[in-house]
């Protein structure tokens, strides 16, 4: 399997012009919140910014006539090293969770910077769970399919060839996430660790499209329910947003 300069091109993007931008830009100032649109146009919008990425991806994958297999479309091969990594992620991932309600006076700022992404209610959540899906399908194929087989391939040769292969996607992805903050992306960068391992030991993009979606669905529904037991000041109270989130519940 060979890959050419569109490969390259399209892995400049990813790998460091979109980290670039996104550690440029840092996290948004109140003024920007304030001036973007209601969480159901920009969950919406974002999901299907992804997914038009992801095609752009595949029809590249496509077009050079490359196996689907190899990229990992297949049923995953469960391994011991597939299931402890699943266990490691669901163990750390819990930890974090329960960590965030049991540490609420520490955590509620934090909160309330990202409450602009996080849904409140169940009339957000709904959009919400487009973006989740959007995010699981698109995010995986581009940084543990496409990114990772190509890693494997120019790196062909050098010593610890996986292991960068796992960690550069992964590092591109955490800084994709900047806006979250310093924290968020460490956690992130080991979230997709653990995924990297998952897919190149499985050679299956199911197992870890499942679990990014896994992932998303529950840290959305678990700032629902963070909000709900600690109100927060929302930093953007778009009328509209409002009005509509008031008549669906």
């Amino acid at each position: 399997m060979e890959f050419g300069l569109i490969d390259h091109l399209v892995a400049f993007i990813i790998l460091v012009v979109f980290p670039v931008l996104s550690m440029r830009n840092g996290k948004p100032d109140e003024e920007i919140v304030k001036m973007l649109p209601p969480k159901k146009d920009l969950f919406y919008t974002n999901g299907w910014m992804l997914i038009i990425a992801a095609s752009l991806v595949l029809t590249v994958w496509n077009i050079q006539k490359r196996s689907w297999t190899t990229l990992g479309i297949q049923w995953p091969e469960i391994t011991n090293v597939v299931i402890l990594a699943i266990l490691a992620l669901a163990c750390l991932y819990t930890i974090d969770i329960i960590s965030t309600f049991l540490q609420k006076d520490k955590n509620n700022e934090e909160a309330k910077e990202l409450e602009y992404i996080i849904p409140r209610n169940w009339s957000e959540y709904k959009p919400y769970i487009f973006l989740s899906f959007a995010a699981g399908f698109s995010e995986e194929f581009i940084y543990r399919g496409f990114l990772i087989q190509y890693l494997l391939f120019i790196t062909t040769g050098l010593p610890y060839q996986t292991f960068y292969a796992i960690l550069i996607p992964a590092i591109a992805f955490a800084s994709g996430h900047r806006y979250q903050g310093w924290w968020s992306m460490m956690k992130i960068a080991g979230i997709a660790l653990l995924l990297g391992v998952i897919y190149l030991s499985s050679k299956s993009l199911l197992l870890v499209v499942i679990i990014h979606v896994l992932i998303d669905l529950i840290s959305g529904y678990a700032g629902m329910m963070y909000f709900k037991k600690f109100p927060i000041e929302a930093p953007n109270q778009n009328q509209d947003s409002e009005t509509a989130s008031n008549s669906n519940l």
